[in-house]
């Protein structure tokens, strides 16, 4: 019951139309189930007797059947619409959700889960609030009318059904649990073959270099055939709930049938009650066949929602907003006292650190691979939270600022910059901090001033060329390049870079660090290096 109260509880701001339209479906159906018995009544007496009043009556109670059933496409499309919106909002606050989401996050959960969850079992959730609810809920209240009007028709009848319903109804309950725990062991399954297969096409090139790829296509079917025999003993259970939910179905409706040809022999019923008893039977048929595998599905549903909630509802950064600390400008730039950080409690990767940085300072941090020297990048742009000590930005602790104005301080260049999809002018925009739209004018001095601009001036469509992911149909240079114009639009004081050019060959990286000179000027700088490169734009060299 928490699970689906949390359930429908995204439904947000569409549960009036939502539930509108839900009642509004449940009340045809009801009228439905005890309109075409009664119709069938009225039927058969006005024949048995030759009652031409009674045929009137069927046929105007026929008309009614129509005009509600030629309706019913009209529900659906308002229905489709309703749930259209409610997945299409969840799916935003997902994505909203991922951007939000700290490092420990990325580095702890594989990305082909957060794919799944996004895609896979947000979509999952437009059959669930579509379909599956009204499975359940719209049987479940067909069959109790269908019982009730039985009852009012003839109790005696009604007895033999109730009893197969009731069976049925505990064995589907019983069985259901089963295949809801099966249907979330499932669910993890495919989560992993979904990392997997990400993995596979991550690394497509090496599988080719190294013909890795019989190796990885016998792990990937090893876990694939494990996930299909969880899905195959799923089937098998629910396949039995179905048969078995079928025969109680046919036995209560033989025994109808059976009791009913008694009474009209014995004269205690006629022919018109027997056969509207046998129609209602059919919807209580219907109910204790369908319980039993719509109860399963929907468990199904709400294991997979469970994920998409489950995502939602996790820790994530801080809100974005708050109000911005007045930065004092006559306090050191940076302030690191007893700086200490280990990744998910294990060993130090920094212990009792710390560093004062001098306003326009420029600081070379050296040292072994796995010393802390990029996890100290990260610590100051607040990706992670130090274990204990203090880093201070200009007079103020950096948990102090709100993280949009913390990060607006800092420039951040990693050794692989990473270009989306779009156009060279686009992925240069993204450096852009201020208000309203960046300007031609500004992308393009940023480029001149990242030496970007000779090389984009002889691509075909200029800033305007198409860029594919990752920047893949860019030389390294060109992407670095245009990586450093995004940082020249950003222009924040403090600039921190991880390894910018040792990726590249002889002749780019010159033209990098050409670069990267006319960047440093009047700015706070951290570099990372494993190599000592020209130290004369350097005040000092920290070693880790």
């Amino acid at each position: 019951m928490k699970e689906l109260k949390r359930y429908l509880s995204y439904i947000g701001p569409y549960k009036l139309p939502y539930w509108s339209i839900f009642i509004v479906t449940l009340v045809t159906s009801v009228i439905l189930t005890l309109t075409y018995p009664y119709m069938n009544k009225l039927v058969f007496n006005a024949l048995e007797h030759g009652d031409g009043d009674l045929f009137v009556q069927a046929v105007i109670l026929c008309i009614i059947l129509v005009v509600l059933n030629c309706l019913s496409p009209y529900r659906r499309y308002f229905q489709i619409r309703v749930v259209r919106k409610i997945v299409f909002d969840i799916k935003i606050r997902l994505f909203e959700k991922l951007m939000k989401m700290d490092m420990n996050y990325y580095e702890s959960h594989h990305s082909g889960e957060a794919l799944k969850t996004l895609n896979g079992d947000a979509n999952s959730l437009k059959d669930s609030y579509f379909s599956h609810i009204y499975w359940v809920t719209g049987g479940l209240i067909d069959g109790v009318v269908s019982v009730i009007a039985m009852i009012v028709y003839s109790p005696a009848l009604t007895l033999v059904s109730i009893g197969f319903c009731l069976l049925s109804v505990y064995i589907s309950i019983k069985v259901n649990r089963q295949i809801k725990q099966m249907d979330k062991d499932i669910q993890m399954k495919i989560a992993g073959l979904t990392a997997r297969l990400s993995d596979i096409l991550s690394g497509f090139t090496t599988l080719k270099m190294f013909r890795g790829s019989s190796i990885v296509l016998d792990d990937y079917q090893r876990k694939n055939e494990q996930a299909a025999k969880e899905e195959k003993r799923r089937v098998k259970k629910l396949s039995a709930l179905e048969t078995l939910s079928f025969f109680m179905g046919i036995l209560a409706g033989f025994g109808t049938i059976g009791i009913g040809a008694f009474g009209v022999v014995r004269g205690r019923l006629d022919y018109g009650t027997v056969m509207a008893i046998v129609s209602l039977q059919m919807g209580v048929s219907s109910m204790v066949q369908g319980f039993g595998s719509s109860l399963a599905t929907f468990s199904s549903s709400l294991v997979k929602a469970g994920r998409v909630f489950d995502f939602l509802e996790s820790d994530g950064e801080e809100p974005e907003g708050g109000n911005a600390v007045e930065v004092q400008k006559d306090c050191r730039p940076i302030e690191i006292e007893n700086l200490t950080f280990s990744y998910g409690g294990k060993s130090d990767v920094l212990k009792d650190f710390s560093m004062e940085v001098r306003d326009g300072e420029k600081i070379m941090i050296m040292g072994e691979s796995g010393c802390g020297k990029s996890t100290l990048l990260k610590l100051l742009m607040r990706f992670y939270q130090q274990t204990s000590g203090e880093i201070k930005l200009y007079g103020h602790d950096i948990n102090e600022y709100p993280l949009w104005q913390l990060r607006q301080l800092i420039t951040y260049i990693p050794q692989n910059s990473y270009l989306f999809e779009g156009s060279i002018r686009e992925n240069i925009a993204f450096g852009y901090t201020g208000r309203g739209q960046v300007s031609d004018g500004e992308i393009m001095r940023a480029a001149k001033s990242a030496y970007a601009e000779e090389f984009i001036a002889l691509l075909p469509h200029g800033y305007d060329t198409h860029l594919d992911a990752g920047g893949s149909n860019l030389s390294g240079g060109q992407r670095q390049r245009i990586a450093i114009a995004r940082a020249f639009l950003r222009d924040s004081p403090i600039l921190l870079m991880d390894e910018p050019s040792s990726a590249l060959d002889v002749q780019s990286e010159k033209m990098i660090h050409q670069a990267m000179k006319e960047l440093m000027k009047q700015k706070v700088v951290l570099m990372v290096t494993h190599r000592a490169g020209p130290l004369e734009e350097f005040d000092r060299v920290v070693r880790l």
